[in-house]
């Protein structure tokens, strides 16, 4: 399910955020650079929304905008320029007024990073020399011309045959049309102030590519724009000068920053949530691996909570999600977990692994609290439903991976098993899974063995007593209301009961016994 938690993480890099889970890294120095991230984030939720507005605008604006421009070709290229670089400008702004006023409460090397990496900007002269190009020019246009006189000349059908520039004018024409006007236009309908609507900018996309945009404005404009050659060619100096300084400034960073930030705030929005909901992600304290040991209170399954929580939207029956706690040291490192089908033996598995790859990625951590000892690797061995029951092939299978994986687990490893070993009868599944467990726990591997096949928990408990054992076996068991077979999803220490479940799982799948009983008996009335 790493590919499910890494989309709930960070869904627009979830083949990244994988990488990062699985690569289970053990430097200690790494990880905590990570954490104190993500406790900066966490302690300064204005940084985290200000961020992920930043820098989505720069990029766009990176992406759509500013490397679009190039040499402007009419006022409305010209226009797009001084908005795309104004845009640019404001994000740095925003970034240093909030160095200013915040920055010392940044605790972490990364968030501190972060933030000079976004004052060296504020303070760069190509910046500064940028602000200086986007005010001049902003200056000029705002005081540019905002109508032109144009002389026609006709000839004696007065049809037009020639025309030029004759008067620029620092305000809107607003003289009515004549009679003249409206016969030459075709009787238009003129506005008050008016001669010509305005031009617009339009868009077409070349090919199937929507991020490539090329703009296509009116030829009017474009023939007006270089008509007016002595006054427009500062402006397109300008406008060069800008983004020449825009590109000394270094930007490429900020591509960076981005798939880093969707990384962290990904799990910010997930510890959010799931406080939301009454339950907690912590950081995780780190041990030696020498120490062997995993304290964890308060762990749930990251993907049972998402799935819960979808569901309890659309469902007026709330799904809840139960929380268990676990200890991993020389007091018992090796657990057999068994109970009833659908006591959520699975999904308290998959939160031990799932918690353990968090930890070593850098992030918090599904529970209240968390200690452990980095892992060199974490096994799992889950067999599909559709792999399960008497099958030879499948059995020889499974044998194989467990020779795989004995050759090189550790006793730095963690081991994971989910109703292994089941394709051979049940005699054969007990001998064979008590067996392996012994060669684990001689190995010295922490791990978590859960199956149906209460007997295996008894016998692998009196493997105990073997001096050469270097992982001590525990038995843990889901616990049941034993009056109705109702699942409490809670985990405690302890042999499986002797109690059958199965008028409890009858009833699940529709099956009434007593029901049943009583047809038979009219039946043979």
């Amino acid at each position: 399910m790493l590919d499910t938690l890494a989309k709930l993480i960070c869904n627009s890099n979830a083949y990244k955020m994988q990488q990062i889970l699985t690569e289970l890294c053990d430097d200690e120095e790494t990880i905590n650079y990570r954490l104190d991230i993500i406790d900066d984030l966490v302690n300064m939720p204005e940084l985290v929304d200000m961020l992920k507005k930043i820098v989505r605008i720069m990029i766009d604006n990176d992406k759509g905008n500013i490397y679009n421009i190039l040499t402007p070709d009419s006022f409305t290229t010209l226009d797009s320029a001084v908005r795309a670089f104004e845009a640019y400008i404001q994000c740095i702004e925003y970034m240093h007024e909030f160095h200013e006023r915040k920055g010392e409460k940044a605790a972490s090397a990364g968030v501190k990073k972060m933030l000079d990496f976004f004052e060296r900007c504020y303070n760069d002269k190509h910046y500064k020399s940028l602000c200086k190009d986007v005010t001049e020019l902003k200056d000029k246009i705002k005081g540019r011309i905002k109508s032109i006189v144009v002389a026609i000349n006709l000839d004696e059908a007065l049809v037009p045959v020639s025309a030029g520039i004759v008067e620029l004018c620092d305000k809107e024409y607003t003289t009515k049309p004549t009679v003249l006007d409206r016969i030459i236009y075709h009787g238009a309908k003129f506005g008050d102030k008016n001669v010509m609507g305005s031009l617009k900018q339009r868009y077409v996309y070349e090919g199937n590519d929507k991020n490539s945009k090329d703009r296509i404005v009116n030829p009017s404009e474009k023939a007006l724009f270089e008509e007016l050659d002595f006054i427009t060619k500062k402006y397109v100096e300008l406008v060069d000068s800008a983004l020449d300084d825009y590109k000394a400034i270094g930007f490429k960073d900020v591509y960076s920053i981005e798939y880093q930030l969707d990384y962290y705030t990904g799990i910010i929005a997930l510890i959010k949530n799931a406080r939301s909901k009454g339950l907690d992600m912590c950081r995780p304290k780190l041990l030696h691996a020498g120490e062997r040991r995993a304290v964890i209170k308060g762990l749930y399954d990251p993907i049972y909570f998402s799935e819960a929580s979808i569901y309890n939207l659309s469902h007026k029956q709330k799904r809840e999600v139960v929380t268990n706690d676990i200890t991993l040291d020389k007091d018992g490192g090796f657990y057999i977990l068994t109970g009833a089908n659908n006591g959520g033996k699975t999904t308290f598995v998959r939160a031990v692994g799932l918690c353990q790859l968090m930890a070593q990625a850098g992030l918090y951590v599904p529970a209240s609290e968390c200690e452990l000892s980095l892992c060199d690797m974490v096994y799992t061995q889950f067999p599909k439903e559709e792999q399960k029951g008497i099958d030879a092939s499948r059995f020889t299978t499974e044998i194989k991976e467990f020779k795989a994986i004995s050759d090189v687990i550790t006793n730095h490893s963690l081991l994971l098993m989910n109703e292994s070993i089941q394709s051979t009868t049940p005699k054969e599944c007990v001998d064979i899974a008590v067996s392996l467990v012994h060669i684990f726990a001689t190995l010295g591997v922490r791990g978590v063995f859960a199956t149906h096949l209460v007997d295996i928990a008894p016998k692998a408990l009196k493997l105990n007593t073997d001096p050469d054992l270097n992982t001590k076996i525990e038995s843990i068991t889901v616990n049941i209301d034993q009056s109705t077979g109702e699942r409490l999803y809670k985990i405690t220490k302890g042999l499986p009961g002797d109690i059958s479940y199965a008028s409890a799982i009858f009833e699940q799948f529709g099956l009434d016994f007593d029901s049943l009983k009583e047809k038979a008996r009219k039946m043979n009335q």
